[in-house]
């Protein structure tokens, strides 16, 4: 009884010395966050496991021939860090590396009896200067319960050397699912074998191009309380004061005797006016000029006479 409480306390005393981020690692990959509707929750809160499958299974039906972009993103954050999945491999002359670039979704099958779909993509794969061609890869994606969603890629095939075949196969542990935008987000590892090994373990981020359906918004309404109408009846108060007719006797009015006036026409007499004269002829001005007479007489002997000016005026024409 001693040795089995002994044990007891130093299994708790060795969880206790774990680290904090082990510990949320743990945390983190037993829960699902959903986004739809602009709103994310676990899926345990918000949803049941049909509908999460539903959703799931319709986005991708409609992403069905569209290409499929991944990168390497943080966990926490859900932010691309680098484009596509670099995978660290071997061969037998050189270390290499393979990149899955992105990945083309080609069908899709929901399987009979259980939350799961059969899913066939086409990686496209890129190690160093060549881009090997593959074989289309049969994925599974399972919804075993609200918390706990994967997706296993089988083996494929890629030349990617010519002296041997080399083999890839992936698991995806679905954490983040967002229906507005086409997100998925799962911890990874990648496995590569044959002519070419290598393998790699992380967080990658899968964006599903198809433009996603609008999502309606429900908007929850308020409760209509109804008042009851309190119908008013207008009374017109007549206060307008009651004339009352009271007959007043008038005096008689005095008899006046009213005589013919002879009314003798007014004689009006006609004046003839003078006839207006004609306006006289303005008279014409008087022209005056007045002029200087030197007379000069020259002799025989050859002396010469000049007469004093006489000065001579001349009016309209006839000399004075």
């Amino acid at each position: 009884m001693k040795k089995y409480m002994f044990g007891l306390l130093a299994l708790s005393v060795a969880a206790g010395a774990l680290p904090a981020t082990a510990q949320i690692d743990d945390l983190s990959s037993t829960s699902v966050l959903v986004c739809r509707s602009h709103q994310c929750a676990n899926a345990p809160y918000s949803m049941t496991k049909g509908f999460l499958f539903n959703k799931i299974a319709q986005m991708m039906e409609q992403n069905v021939g569209k290409t499929v972009l991944v990168c390497e993103a943080d966990p926490t954050t859900h932010i691309c860090l680098t484009e596509g999945i670099t995978v660290p491999a071997d061969t037998s002359c050189s270390p290499a590396q393979v990149k899955i670039q992105h990945l083309k979704l080609m069908d899709e099958k929901k399987l009979n009896g259980a939350t799961g779909l059969d899913l066939v993509f086409d990686y496209q794969i890129n190690a160093g200067p060549t881009y090997p061609s593959c074989q289309l890869a049969l994925s599974r994606l399972m919804v075993n319960y609200t918390d706990k969603v994967e997706l296993t890629t089988q083996d494929f095939l890629c030349n990617i050397t010519e002296t041997g075949q080399t083999s890839l196969n992936a698991t995806y542990n679905i954490d983040y699912l967002d229906f507005d935008y086409g997100f998925i987000g799962a911890y990874y590892t990648v496995g590569i074998g044959g002519a070419v090994r290598g393998d790699k373990t992380g967080y990658a981020l899968f964006r599903f191009t198809a433009k996603p359906p609008v999502t309606p918004i429900i908007v929850e309404q308020q409760p209509v309380v109804m008042v009851p109408q309190v119908q008013t009846q207008e009374v017109v108060v007549d206060t307008e004061p009651v004339v009352q007719k009271v007959e007043v006797p008038v005096p008689a009015q005095p008899t006046v005797e009213v005589k013919p006036v002879r009314i003798v026409p007014e004689i009006v007499i006609r004046q003839e006016a003078a006839p207006a004269k004609e306006p006289e002829a303005p008279s014409k001005p008087t022209v005056v000029k007045t002029t200087t007479v030197e007379k000069m007489v020259i002799t025989s002997d050859g002396k010469r006479q000049v007469t004093p000016p006489e000065v001579r005026t001349i009016v309209d024409g006839k000399i004075q």
